[in-house]
């Protein structure tokens, strides 16, 4: 049997990516597609001698210093595909005003002072800061890249800006700057491009492609999105990798903990050394890989993120070309109010005539896509799975395209984004030679994302960066790329191959490369993102944020832990045996093993043998964003301590490190600047204290505690 270096599975612009990277550094490589040809949403169909772009508006940054641009580049893309420069980007049509959205950032700087001159002051701030957020986030990838990066706890004085971005909603972004609420919707034109209204978009995910499409362009590629796919699939192929179409992946081997070889439906199977997922994360990981190989916690992260939404689609071939009549719009947005959540709502529940609208025109930037004196259009509306019983299914999607009632609600839905159109285009319904209409139904059906969902999980405050899925999964070898993992948007996704390959290479080099914008959630471990949780001397949870509301000093309350690498569950007022809980942070980290040494070696001496030492970490300073990062650093700490063990003693009893996440244990058990001087607490079998010290040497002092048992 045949093996490879590494198998792709999905051939979108993350896969494609990934692979390309992959083949270029001499990696046998086979990328596995369920499609008939590659790219994904990055791809094109035809009617005739009209040629229609399935997803792609705009891709950012192609220009020189873009971040895509060094990924097109090194991939071989700009070798054999001609971009061109949106300018101005869009237009966008409110209600008394028209925002014409100028390439040069300047120059559309200006534009919006000449709209609001009574904003001039918080939008110069507001452009200044966003450009800030967007360099700090590229200081940050690079440092990241050269381990140069400040230790955890400086790193939100060294990125405050991004962090602050990325912690926050769009609207409460602007709000900081503009106080007009009008210009606050008009700024925000482009959420559909990241799929939530700007109170539930995570700021930082809209600020860092705007920055990026008006520093560095924003392009379209001569022959569409299709061009792009297909010069990628022949990078991978003229560097000696092989990719199979219509091949769909039903299952991801795993032996040992590492995965071995993937299976498709047509009896495929085939054996290598790393697995990169394009697919989506749900069916990844919930469906190809045996959930019993999967940690829990990230399993039921998993399950729980919300889909991103989807798109209705009107695809319009005319026999005219409207540029002729005025219509000289490559993107135009056209929006009934200034109201992005109502917007966002009305598409949810399928209001239609109400919805907020984009209208592209393709045929002015790349004119071949229509015969001479033709265009090629596409109405745009956000769009909700859900909408009127799944779109009259039911949820039964066998042969939904036959569905009377499906055609009935898509034909409705499409006439009356044509009616609003035609108010801008005069006789365009006597002008269409070619209608398709694709729904979020059509979009599962050619991608399998849930939901039909354009940006992968739902790009929400909570849910983005180091909170979202990471390109590591909890099985060694076993990676994702595209939307899950990196964010929604053909350049992230392009960026997400790249980072995956990366870090793919580090495997197969014998290397463990850390993720540079995500999570990484070690096998047994909490996931980062479990909420805070109060805890009353009644309550138990496992691994939680302990936020204790009352307390005299002198005892825990009653919870659960969760330690780090063993997963070893710790119940404090339970342990079944006395216990030394040594608290502390990195700085007084070296100070707990000499304390827990000393302890060890004189209570054998002694006769006391029989007790738990665990290591309580105080991560208070530690930003939620970071927590991933928190714990892969215990992680190597649990695994070094594990390594140095004499024959003989077992790891999970010897090596025990549970957090703290918010100081609160610390808080309870009457301890102070833990990062200063080393805080101790022995417990009996029960949790009674047996003695609380913070002292320089509290060895005696432990030792004598230990004997009151």
């Amino acid at each position: 049997m045949e093996k490879f270096d590494a198998i792709v599975i999905g051939a979108g612009l993350g896969g494609l990516s990934s692979a390309g990277y992959l083949a270029k550094a001499g990696k046998k490589v086979l990328v596995l597609e369920r499609n008939p040809v590659p790219g994904g949403y990055a791809t094109e169909f035809r009617r005739g001698k009209y040629r229609f772009e399935a997803a792609l508006h705009a891709i950012d940054g192609a220009g020189p210093g873009g971040w895509s641009y060094s990924i097109l580049k090194e991939l071989g893309v700009m070798e054999r595909v001609a971009f061109h420069r949106l300018d101005p980007f869009y237009t966008a049509i409110y209600p008394e005003n028209t925002l014409v959205a100028h390439a040069d950032p300047v120059a559309y700087e200006a534009e919006l002072v000449r709209l609001f001159p009574h904003e001039k002051e918080g939008i110069r701030a507001l452009f200044d800061e966003m450009i800030a957020v967007y360099w700090e986030v590229r200081r940050f990838i690079v440092d990241g890249e050269m381990g140069l990066r400040p230790e955890l706890e400086s790193i939100p004085s060294h990125y405050s800006k991004m962090l602050a971005a990325q912690t926050s909603s769009l609207s409460d972004f602007f709000t900081r700057f503009i106080s007009d609420p009008k210009l606050r919707a008009m700024l925000s034109t482009l959420w559909p491009y990241y799929g939530l209204p700007p109170a539930e978009l995570n700021a930082a995910t809209f600020i860092f492609p705007f920055v990026s499409f008006h520093l560095f362009g924003a392009y379209y590629p001569t022959g569409g999105s299709q061009a792009l796919s297909r010069a990628l699939e022949k990078t991978i192929v003229e560097n000696g990798g092989l990719i199979k179409y219509r091949q769909t992946v039903r299952k991801i081997e795993v032996k040992d903990g590492r995965a071995v070889a993937v299976e498709t439906e047509a009896g495929l199977r085939v054996e290598a050394d790393v697995i990169v997922s394009n697919s989506n994360a749900p069916d990844t990981l919930l469906k190809m890989v045996d959930q019993d190989q999967l940690p829990s916690d990230y399993l039921k992260k998993v399950k729980t993120e919300a889909n991103s939404i989807s798109t209705f689609c009107v695809f319009l071939g005319l026999d005219r070309d409207i540029r002729h009549d005025g219509f000289n719009y490559h993107e135009l947005f056209v929006a009934d109010g200034y109201d992005p959540e109502k917007d966002h709502q009305n598409s949810i529940a399928g209001n239609f005539d109400k919805t907020g609208m984009c209208i592209t025109n393709y045929t002015v930037v790349d004119p071949g896509c229509a015969p001479e004196g033709g265009s090629v259009l596409m109405l745009l509306s956000m769009a909700d799975w859900n909408t009127n019983d799944q779109w009259g299914t039911n949820g039964n999607l066998e042969n939904y395209g036959s569905n009377p009632q499906y055609l009935e609600l898509k034909e409705a839905a499409a006439d009356e984004l044509i009616d609003r159109a035609e108010k801008l285009i005069p006789n365009l319904r006597k002008s269409v030679k070619y209608k398709e209409i694709s729904t979020p139904m059509t979009n599962w059906k050619y991608s399998q994302n849930p939901g039909g969902g354009l940006y992968g999980s739902a790009q929400s405050v909570e849910n983005a960066y180091f909170n979202r899925l990471s390109a590591k999964t909890p099985i060694p070898n076993l990676f994702l790329a595209g939307a899950w993992a990196f964010g929604g948007g053909m350049s992230a996704a392009l960026l997400s191959g790249r980072e995956t390959s990366r870090i793919a290479l580090g495997v197969l080099a014998g290397n463990s490369l850390e993720p540079l914008m995500g999570v990484e959630l070690p096998a047994g471990t909490r996931a980062a993102q479990v909420a805070q949780t109060e805890v009353v001397e009644k309550g138990s949870q496992v691994g939680v944020v302990c936020t204790v509301k009352k307390t005299d000093g002198a005892g825990l309350p009653a919870v659960t832990i969760k330690a780090i690498g063993s997963g070893r569950e710790v119940a404090l007022r339970a342990i079944g045996k006395p216990a030394v809980l040594m608290f502390h942070a990195k700085p007084t980290a070296e100070q707990v093993g000499k304390i827990n040494k000393d302890v060890r070696t004189q209570a054998r001496d002694r006769g006391l043998a029989d007790f738990l030492v665990a290591s309580v970490v105080d991560l208070h300073s530690v930003p939620k964003l970071f927590r991933g990062f928190a714990e892969g650093a215990m992680l190597d700490s649990y695994n070094a301590a594990a390594a140095s063990l004499p024959a003989g003693e077992v790891a999970r009893d010897m090596v025990v490190i549970l957090p703290d996440w918010d100081g609160g244990l610390a808080k309870a058990a009457g301890l102070k600047e833990v990062d200063k001087v080393v805080g101790v607490v022995v417990l009996d079998g029960e949790g009674s204290l047996l003695g609380r010290f913070q002292t320089a040497n509290p060895t005696e002092q432990i030792l004598t505690a230990l004997a009151k048992k």
